[in-house]
C-alpha cells in the first residue's frame, strides 16, 4: 500500500472516530438529562400599599338618652374603675363636682393605636394605625405589604454534553477537535491535527475541565 493510500486511510479513520464521538456524545446527552428537582415557591415582597384616612366619619351614632345615669352606668359596666382608677378606694367610688374636668380631660386625651392585623409569609402584612381624641376617630391608617407567589422554572442539565471545534494554526496546519463534556465539569475529547508542508497527520487526546 502507497503512502498516499496510507494517509487517506488515516484521514478516514480520524474522521470515522471523530464522527462516532459527536453522535455517542448526542445520544447520551439526549438520553442522560437529569431530570431537575423543581424549586419550592419563592414569595417576593411587593410594593406597599398606604391607606391614610383623616377623620373618618362614623356610620352611626348612639347618644345617651339619661346622661343623669352615665356615670352610674359606667360604674355599672367597670368601665369607671379602667378611667379613673384613682377614684375608687377599698372598692368604693367617690364621686365629686369634680368629676366633671376628668370627663372632660378625658374627652381631650390623644390616644394613638397601632396593631397588626396579621403577618402571613404567603399573604403579607397589615398594619393598622389610629387616633382617638374628643370621642371620635380624627386618624386612619392602613399599611399593607403583598407578597407574591414565584415559581423558577427549574433548568435541566444534561450529564453528557457533546462538542466540536476545529482552528488553523502558521505552521501551516489545521487541526479539529470533538468530545463529551460530563456533568458539565469534565471533559475529554479527541485532537487531530494535519501539518500541510510535512504532509503529516498527528492524533492526540485531550482532557479538558471548567471552571
Amino acid at each position: 500500500m502507497s503512502e498516499k493510500n496510507i494517509n487517506w486511510w488515516k484521514v478516514a479513520l480520524i474522521a470515522m472516530v471523530a464522527f462516532g464521538l459527536l453522535a455517542g456524545g448526542f445520544i447520551l446527552g439526549r438520553r442522560t438529562i437529569d431530570p431537575p428537582t423543581p424549586p419550592g415557591p419563592i414569595y417576593v415582597p411587593g410594593d406597599t400599599v398606604y391607606v391614610d384616612k383623616p377623620y373618618p366619619e362614623p356610620v352611626y351614632v348612639n347618644k345617651p338618652t339619661d346622661t343623669a345615669n352615665v356615670i352610674l352606668a359606667c360604674i355599672k359596666s367597670g368601665r369607671y374603675y379602667e378611667l379613673f382608677p384613682e377614684k375608687v378606694r377599698d372598692s368604693l367610688i367617690f364621686v365629686t363636682p369634680e368629676d366633671s374636668s376628668l370627663v372632660i380631660r378625658d374627652w381631650a386625651t390623644e390616644r394613638f393605636y397601632v396593631e397588626k392585623l396579621f403577618d402571613c409569609d404567603t399573604v403579607g402584612t397589615l398594619t393598622v394605625k389610629a387616633k382617638t381624641q374628643y370621642n371620635r376617630l380624627e386618624w386612619l391608617n392602613t399599611t399593607f405589604v403583598p407578597v407574591t407567589k414565584v415559581i423558577a422554572k427549574p433548568t435541566p442539565v444534561k450529564k453528557y454534553a457533546p462538542f466540536a471545534g476545529g482552528g488553523i494554526t502558521t505552521s501551516p496546519s489545521v487541526l479539529g477537535q470533538a468530545g463529551v463534556f460530563f456533568d458539565d465539569k469534565y471533559g475529554f475529547s479527541g485532537v487531530y491535527q494535519y501539518d500541510w508542508d510535512r504532509k503529516k497527520h498527528v492524533v492526540g487526546t485531550a482532557f479538558l475541565l471548567k471552571f
